[in-house]
């Protein structure tokens, strides 16, 4: 997909095409995109796994994730925002452990254990309005994953529907990049130089 857009404009119209999705063709796409997903061994192997939780305009659902990483006995941290664009990261081993907070997103209750060391090999999963074949990424503008992509040294996987993969987007000095990019069809991996290779 060609993107002549400003960023303003060019996430105004992806929103609008994510929120227009029916529920069902939702849930159809996010068990594409999960089942590519869990092909990854960086993602299998990671000994933690930081991710989003879907809550709002028909994100990639990783609800189900949580159900299947805690009967594997893995680690799995969820997002709370915090003043200034920061985040910390909170153990989830359920959804009925997080509420709605900041945002209208759903976030980890009080009270439960903060996440404030990452092993090596630990992965992020990462929400976005669009991205690139490149793994640029543009969000909802917050900048809450920016911040915490430009200091996290372990694998960063965005997740996203194929609509929202364009050719080039209009980019900041602080919008970070991910490593992968995983959709219904395809995976975006970056090489060496800094370009993905698709993988069908």
């Amino acid at each position: 997909m060609k993107s002549g857009q400003s960023k303003r404009d060019l996430r105004a119209r992806l929103l609008a095409e994510r929120r227009a999705l029916g529920g069902q063709e939702c849930a159809v796409r996010s068990e594409a995109v999960l089942s590519r997903l869990q092909t990854l061994q960086e993602f299998c192997r990671a000994p933690l796994v930081l991710m989003y939780v879907a809550s709002k305009d028909h994100e990639v659902d990783t609800r189900p994730l949580l159900d299947l990483l805690a009967a594997q006995g893995r680690t799995v941290g969820a997002p709370r925002a915090l003043g200034g664009g920061a985040m910390e990261w909170h153990r989830v081993r359920q959804v009925s452990e997080l509420a709605v907070g900041r945002f209208g997103i759903l976030e980890p209750k009080d009270g439960l254990p903060v996440l404030d060391s990452f092993p090596e090999g630990t992965a992020v999963l990462v929400p976005g309005i669009a991205f690139t074949r490149q793994g640029d990424r543009i969000g909802y503008g917050g900048g809450y994953f920016d911040r915490f992509l430009n200091a996290f040294t372990g694998v960063s996987i965005g997740l996203a529907y194929d609509f929202q993969v364009v050719e080039q987007l209009e980019l900041e000095a602080h919008d970070a990049p991910v490593s992968i990019v995983v959709t219904e069809s395809s995976v975006y991996r970056r090489a060496d130089q800094g370009t993905f290779k698709p993988e069908i």
